[in-house]
């Protein structure tokens, strides 16, 4: 695990963690993205399945996107955990870094946000909404 979060509380029980609260898994090499899933929904026994699970991973293109999705839904309906997918690619198009995450909770596809990332002519890096980069709204 790149990052995990474990729910404590000594009024509860002082000598053991109540459960996992959430499971962190971060992936920069595009072709390890089926891996970095197949980490956030290992199977395991039940007081280690996360409540919440995030995966921010590089991909080779937008195409990978619903493959890597229909496997994340297919693996969540046993571990049912609320899931945050966040894949990032380069769009050769526009030049620019393309961000897409994904909300998924239990029962399916919840919500989607896209985002561009790109570097400015002075070299500093910025973010927005796709829908608020302007270059996209007029399909230059």
């Amino acid at each position: 695990m790149d990052l995990s979060w474990w729910k404590w509380d000594a009024r509860f029980d002082d000598e053991h963690f109540l459960y996992l609260a959430l499971h962190l898994e971060r992936e920069s090499i595009p072709k390890k993205d089926v891996e970095t899933i197949k980490k956030l929904f290992s199977q395991t026994e039940e007081g280690y399945i996360p409540h919440n699970v995030i995966g921010i991973q590089y991909i080779k293109s937008a195409e990978r996107v619903d493959y890597l999705n229909e496997l994340i839904l297919r693996k969540n309906k046993i571990q049912k955990s609320n899931v945050l997918m966040v894949y990032r690619y380069h769009d050769d198009e526009f030049d620019l870094q393309r961000v897409r995450a994904y909300s998924i909770t239990p029962e399916g596809l919840n919500e989607e946000r896209n985002a561009i990332f790109k570097y400015d002519q002075s070299g500093y890096c910025y973010m927005c909404f796709g829908d608020d980069f302007a270059p996209l709204q007029n399909n230059k």
